[in-house]
């Protein structure tokens, strides 16, 4: 029995050998994870007293403004002033759109407005009926003649 007794005593050397490292390792793990909940713990509490605050500040606003109804309303009519928001920004994308395409039209007329107006009497003068009477025919017979 000696024999066994002594490789149970190498293996739990060697065991214990294996195990101290890990336990170290397990103990800085465990002391880091100390000062981060120690710090967590801080900032927690921080959140939730500032939480409690603004849940007492929105209870004291209800309460103020009664059974409710009111509350309704204001955020009824906010709402609705979203809705009229966005209408009047579907309103400009649609004036912008329009100015953007009539613009360059109106530019050119005021350009031709300013332009020098002397060529515009220097261009030929208009047919008379007299020039086409030979153009076209009048009757059927002359047409097929």
């Amino acid at each position: 029995m000696d024999q066994w007794s002594l490789v149970a005593a190498v293996l739990l050397a060697v065991l214990a050998g294996a195990a101290i490292p890990a336990l170290v390792q397990l103990r800085a793990t465990l002391r880091a994870m100390e000062t981060t909940f120690a710090r967590t713990g801080k900032k927690l509490d921080e959140a939730l007293a500032t939480t409690a605050a603004a849940a007492g500040k929105i209870d004291a606003l209800l309460s103020r403004l009664g059974a409710g109804s009111q509350f309704e309303t204001v955020v009824r009519d906010v709402s609705a002033l979203g809705r009229v928001a966005s209408q009047v920004g579907d309103v400009v994308r649609v004036a912008s759109a329009v100015g953007a395409a009539v613009g360059p039209a109106v530019a050119a007329g005021i350009r031709a407005l300013k332009a020098d107006p002397e060529p515009l009497r220097s261009a030929p003068a208009p047919f008379r009926n007299a020039d086409f009477k030979h153009a076209y025919p009048r009757s059927r017979k002359q047409a097929i003649s």
